[in-house]
């Protein structure tokens, strides 16, 4: 048998195997099989699976060529079956009663074993815990993905976060789905991947001068202005701890507050920095939104993407003051994607209240727009943040109306990672938890004392 053969041989048996699990499934949904039948159907398949893939693997040893990439690809074939196998008897006898973040209870459960074998590794005081934890994610079809590649933490300067697993490509998606629902900032800016230094992007601020130069006539080489922003990752961590007294049936909340906790901590803060950030320690930083804007001129009425309101209490602020903003916002960034960007509270008691002071078919039109529940304001959609201010202050600013993908920058590096001591709480009886986010931010869309940029600002006045 040569290579080409066991391809066809493997390809024909899975496709096989998962047209008939796939029909199995739709007669159960008919009332035409039962759950057993199903499940005995699977289990019957897999095994008849593994003898084949088995035996295919023997031949493929035995081939002077090739043999070593067509063995992992029955490796990853096998693995395949494992997870197919263990997601469809989830889906079969959870009836559909989990409401949780992932996309399944077998989800949570493998993201749960993930993070306890990676705060595991290279520990030998809870070795066979790890092994267990990695064997439980092979039976699943799961395979980490680590930093060093024997899964131990090496606790180096020169690692990403001192080792650890990254979140599995299996479960990345849902990790960005929890930040994307969290973070207003990593939805709504441009997210650009980084490598592990500076990160350098060119940015044009000029057009090219034309010219009508007749017969005969020359033109002059214009040189655009261009400018470089700046990415430099920063390690942002948390840290947390659990108790290795787990039973199994523990797992599916384990990993539901495990993702939910991280993923929490590190979406506020990355739009506590992106959106207020002012280039101190408390932002990590990270110079935000309202940063930037403040720091292009001293006075704030120089400042062309920003409004001045009519007082400095939200009370005195007017209909027109937000009316106003719109009229700054320059017209290449008004392309879809512009926004406000306010607190909730400040919505409803504030921008609200001045529409149905209009009253009538105004209030509806300006503050709601079509429909009543989509959130819209003279007819661009509003998303609310709540690190933006609630309360009201002196050159406060304290409603945005921007295109956050042509003015926010948001770099990434790398995904979720972990790391952990099974040393620090020893006498609790616990496992500490590290969690890394690496990212840079970078507001450069907020105009300077000429023109507006893409990020516009109401502002209470000074007093």
């Amino acid at each position: 048998m040569d290579e080409k053969q066991i391809e066809q041989l493997v390809n024909k048996r899975m496709a096989e195997t998962a047209e008939k699990i796939e029909k199995a499934v739709g007669d159960l949904a008919k009332n035409m099989a039962s759950k057993k039948e199903v499940a005995d159907l699977i289990d019957e398949r897999t095994k008849e699976d593994k003898e084949i893939l088995a035996a295919t693997k023997t031949d493929a040893e035995k081939l002077n060529s090739g043999a070593a990439e067509v063995a992992a690809q029955v490796a990853d074939l096998q693995k395949q079956v494992r997870r197919v196998n263990s997601s469809q008897k989830e889906e079969l006898f959870s009836g559909g009663a989990y409401t949780g973040k992932f996309s399944s209870p077998l989800e949570a459960k493998q993201f749960a074993l993930l993070v306890i074998a990676a705060v595991t590794g290279g520990h030998e005081k809870v070795k066979a815990r790890h092994e267990a934890a990695v064997k439980a994610l092979d039976d699943m079809g799961v395979e980490p993905y680590w930093v060093d590649s024997d899964g131990r933490k090496a606790m180096t300067g020169s690692s990403q976060a001192g080792g650890g697993a990254l979140v599995t490509v299996e479960h990345a998606p849902t990790i960005l789905k929890l930040f994307e629902t969290y973070g207003i900032l990593r939805s709504e800016a441009f997210v650009m991947p980084m490598g592990a230094g500076e990160t350098i992007q060119p940015k044009i601020d000029s057009l090219l001068e034309t010219y009508c130069p007749g017969e005969g006539g020359t033109i002059t080489q214009t040189t655009p202005t261009i400018k470089s922003i700046s990415l430099t990752p920063k390690a942002v961590m948390a840290l947390t701890a659990f108790s290795m007294q787990l039973e199994d049936d523990a797992l599916i909340a384990l990993g539901e507050l495990l993702a939910d906790l991280f993923t929490r901590t590190f979406a506020y803060k990355e739009d506590l920095c992106g959106f207020l950030g002012d280039g101190t320690s408390t932002y990590h930083g990270f110079k935000g939104i309202v940063g930037a804007l403040r720091a292009v001129d001293a006075t704030i009425g120089n400042i062309k993407s920003l409004v001045v309101g009519t007082g400095n209490a939200y009370s005195e602020l007017t209909l027109a003051d937000f009316e106003s903003v719109p009229g700054i916002l320059p017209d290449y960034a008004d392309n879809g994607d512009a926004k406000w960007y306010v607190h909730r509270y400040f919505y409803w008691t504030v921008m609200i209240a001045r529409a149905m002071a209009v009253g009538g078919a105004t209030a509806t039109e300006v503050a709601l727009g079509a429909a009543a529940r989509q959130k819209q304001y003279f007819g661009y959609p509003v998303r609310f943040t709540q690190v933006m201010p609630k309360a009201e202050g002196n050159s406060q600013i304290c409603a945005l109306l921007a295109n956050l993908r042509m003015g926010a920058i948001l770099g990434v590096r790398g995904g979720l990672e972990f790391a952990s001591s099974s040393d620090r709480y020893f006498d609790q009886g616990l496992i500490a938890v590290r969690g890394c986010n690496r990212h840079a931010i970078n507001v450069h869309g907020v105009g300077d004392t000429t023109n507006a940029g893409p990020i516009c600002a109401l502002i209470t006045a000074a007093s």
